[in-house]
């Protein structure tokens, strides 16, 4: 899926990774088919909002920009990525799982180093001046993302399932924090920082009972005195990696900028549009891109090739109205669970980026999400055929 540019045109241009999607889907329908195993329930959710979601679109007489690109994401891609993820954890071996998702890691962050020394022109977005450390995905933030949502997922899973961590493992989170401050995102940060108190706030709220893994009962026994102490550490070790880059990765003068001339200014042209749908919003998918292609007032990162805004729910919430973000919720809702340090926590770092970054726009989200929902729904199957 991380195949940006490598893409066929099939009046739209449709990448690799997304056909792959599309492939495997079927292969697991077909093999749910036969073992009379298909989770109904879910395909209908996905699917049912997906056409709803393309009837608002269509219903709306705004002038749109490749409108049918986001449709088939929706109708198809989207569905296909939610219900692969929650397939793949409910029916292959957690050691097998962690095993491909760390093999993934190890691959994404050794095309990330190899193309940043010869930046091979058929797999590497170049970007001009906005080019970074960012492997063979679209953009540095992209790579970020699902490089941090890997290395939480095998982080998560070994200690949900006692899982022992090897040189192997170290070495691959070392090098991943490495590839992290080389990609110079942000949200990256702002999420490890985000999820140390919001796990504070859950341990508060979990009760000990069998339907809890052994890595969430032991969060109940860590004092916030701790959670204080590594918030505080890793706050201190950014400020102080970021005070020795040439180029730091935050700056006052960067916050300013963001806040005058990019996200700030954006969210308050989001706000008025909005405001003059009377909060209803359904502009239609494609909108924003139509909208900023004539926008006369210059917001740094908008125009005619940008797709969607910063803050993903507030686009959705302006593409197809109030729906599309009560479906985004609810996947969250089905993505988290108490049941496992992984349930809790993936969920909210894809929260968090979402909140900052056109994250709904890219496979990986559903992948993710449905990783989550699957692995909640296995445990809920287990505890009942035991009873």
């Amino acid at each position: 899926m991380s195949l940006a540019i490598v893409s066929i045109n099939l009046g739209f241009n449709m990448r690799i990774g997304q056909l792959s999607i599309l492939l495997f889907f079927a292969i697991v329908i077909l093999s749910d088919l036969k073992n009379n195993k298909l989770n109904e329930p879910i395909l209908f959710f996905l699917l049912f909002f997906g056409f709803l979601l393309t009837m608002i679109s269509f219903n709306s007489s705004y002038s749109k920009i490749d409108e049918i690109k986001f449709i088939i994401k929706y109708v198809l891609i989207f569905p296909a990525a939610f219900y692969i993820g929650q397939w793949t954890i409910r029916n292959f071996p957690i050691r097998k799982f962690l095993f491909a998702t760390e093999i993934t890691m190890a691959i994404h962050m050794f095309m990330a180093f190899f193309l940043s020394i010869f930046p091979i022109g058929f797999l590497y977005n170049d970007r001009g001046a906005n080019s970074g450390f960012q492997g063979t995905f679209l953009e540095a933030g992209w790579f970020s993302l699902v490089l941090g949502a890997l290395t939480l997922t095998s982080i998560l899973l070994r200690l949900d399932y006692k899982l022992k961590f090897t040189k192997f493992h170290y070495i691959l989170y070392f090098v991943a924090l490495i590839s992290q401050f080389l990609s110079k995102n942000k949200t990256i940060w702002i999420a490890l920082l985000a999820i140390l108190i919001f796990l504070l706030i859950v341990k508060l709220f979990i009760d000990n009972n069998s339907k809890i893994r052994y890595s969430v009962s032991k969060l109940k026994e860590i004092n916030p005195f701790n959670f204080i102490m590594i918030f505080l550490l890793l706050l201190t070790t950014l400020f102080t990696i970021n005070m020795m880059l040439e180029k730091p990765i935050v700056s006052a003068e960067m916050i300013d900028e963001k806040l005058r001339a990019e996200r700030g200014k954006a969210f308050f042209v989001a706000i008025d549009i909005l405001k003059n749908s009377d909060w209803l919003g359904g502009y239609g998918f494609g909108y924003i891109q139509q909208y900023f292609a004539v926008f006369t007032d210059d917001i740094i990162g908008l125009n005619s090739e940008t797709s969607m805004l910063f803050n993903s729910y507030i686009d959705v919430w302006i593409s197809v109205g109030i729906l599309g973000l009560i479906f985004h919720l609810i996947l969250l809702k089905l993505a988290f669970s108490t049941s496992h340090l992984f349930t809790i926590v993936i969920p909210f770092y894809f929260f968090i980026f979402c909140n900052t970054n056109p994250t709904i726009l890219i496979e990986d989200y559903y992948l993710f999400l449905g990783i989550c929902y699957g692995l909640a729904l296995k445990t809920k199957q287990k505890e009942s055929f035991g009873r």
